[in-house]
């Protein structure tokens, strides 16, 4: 008998509406290595739980395990032996938040990168859906923008309790630690990254970056919605997605620098829920299933489309609902995120 919680985000897959729209901006080069640079970047935050990420290393000398490609192998990964592991967080138990802190000087670019969920009970247990009121980790800083007029505040904004916890977990050791990297490397660009469970947490990361001045360019893939439509409004404001889908429109090209960018997948499901969310910032939408997936199996969506259902796409809704959540879409974004592999 299906479980009464796995019953509801049954009900929550079958009536969401279908949406569909897409632009025509280019899915460049540079753009495609990126998105898989970092899904891959991304992906080796599953090391931390067995404790195969090195402080103070690099890439390719043993600050992560060598099986993995990404790390040692430069043909595929060319800036491997110039990518230094500089802070590691691994959560408590009963914790959100585990993830790294590491800095490509190849491609001048700080990563912060979190881990996405390990087990299914992961979903379960920590997925506390009631919106609760938004209260920023940075509060000085938060309430310094606002009296300078730079931002206006979070009024009536609520977001997904289980991942607001994480703000609580969140050290300040992160910041600390990428000013004096950024002291150091003004000129360097912060990105950060996670999929599915690491995604959310991601984009909570990136809010408090922006709030503390930073920057950053947030890059997610399989993102859960978290946001109500208040806090979605500000989010996108703060990290001024209309700006940038208007300069893109205006260039052709898509202004990937900064902002706010989430990447779906056709045919997984976690991004639709829970549906009485919603998401904020720019969406890159994989429109092929298997791997591998090229530039032109992405398009650029923007800001216009807030669900990414497909024609026919509760067509494939037989087997367990238990296996919906890591089945092949949900982990098949250019790579296939599963554990610590070999990527």
């Amino acid at each position: 008998m299906m479980p009464a919680r796995l019953f509801i985000l049954y009900l929550f897959v079958v009536l969401t509406p279908v949406v569909h729209c897409s632009s025509n901006l280019p899915i460049t080069p540079y753009i495609y290595e990126r998105l898989v640079y970092f899904i891959k970047a991304s992906s080796i935050s599953s090391c931390i739980s067995d404790n195969l990420l090195l402080v103070n290393k690099t890439f390719n000398d043993g600050g992560c395990p060598p099986h993995i490609n990404f790390c040692n192998d430069e043909i595929i990964n060319p800036t491997a032996g110039q990518t230094v592991i500089e802070l590691v967080l691994n959560a408590k138990k009963g914790e959100l938040g585990s993830g790294y802190l590491a800095v490509d000087h190849g491609k001048k670019v700080v990563i912060l990168a979190f881990r996405g969920s390990t087990t299914r009970q992961d979903w379960f247990s920590d997925f506390e859906i009631y919106p609760v009121n938004y209260s920023p980790l940075c509060v000085k800083e938060y309430r310094k923008l606002i009296e300078e007029g730079k931002i206006r505040e979070c009024e009536g904004c609520k977001m997904h309790r289980g991942f607001l916890r994480f703000t609580e977990t969140l050290g300040m050791d992160v910041f600390k630690k990428m000013e004096s990297i950024l002291e150091s490397f003004p000129e360097y660009r912060i990105v950060v990254t996670g999929h599915s469970l690491g995604a959310a947490l991601a984009s909570l990361a990136g809010i408090e970056l922006k709030i503390r001045g930073f920057d950053p360019l947030v890059l997610t893939f399989a993102t859960p919605k978290i946001f109500n439509s208040e806090m979605k409004q500000w989010v996108d404001e703060l990290f001024e997605t209309d700006a940038i889908e208007k300069e893109s429109i205006l260039k052709n090209e898509i202004q990937f620098r900064k902002g706010y960018f989430r990447v779906v997948h056709t045919g997984d499901y976690i991004p639709m829920v829970p549906p009485f969310y919603h998401p904020a910032g720019l969406e890159m939408f994989i429109n092929k299933v298997g791997l591998p997936q090229n530039a032109e199996d992405i398009e650029y969506r923007g800001k216009n489309n807030r669900l990414t259902l497909k024609d026919g796409f509760r067509e494939g809704m037989s087997g367990l609902v238990e296996d919906w959540l890591h089945v092949y879409e949900h982990r098949a974004y250019f790579i296939d995120v599963v554990g610590c592999s070999g990527l």
